[in-house]
């Protein structure tokens, strides 16, 4: 399992891409010690986001349109 910045540093974009890509369901990844509760936001304090690496392995970054 791979922290955000590792993987950020991986494919040579910021964090914060990562991030986006993540909440957008372009790249997979689990969040552990924080308990997920229903219709509770997921973007607050607590949790570590770590992404696998056989999801790393097979991911290729959205393209434009998919952006857009």
């Amino acid at each position: 399992m791979l922290r955000v910045k590792e993987v950020a540093t991986r494919l040579k974009v910021h964090p914060a891409t990562v991030y986006r890509w993540i909440k957008e369901g372009h790249l997979e990844a689990v969040r552990y010690g924080k308990p997920q509760v229903v219709g509770a936001a997921t973007g607050g304090p607590g949790g570590a986001i770590r992404v696998p690496e056989s999801a790393l392995a097979v991911f290729s970054p959205p393209t434009e349109a998919e952006v857009a």
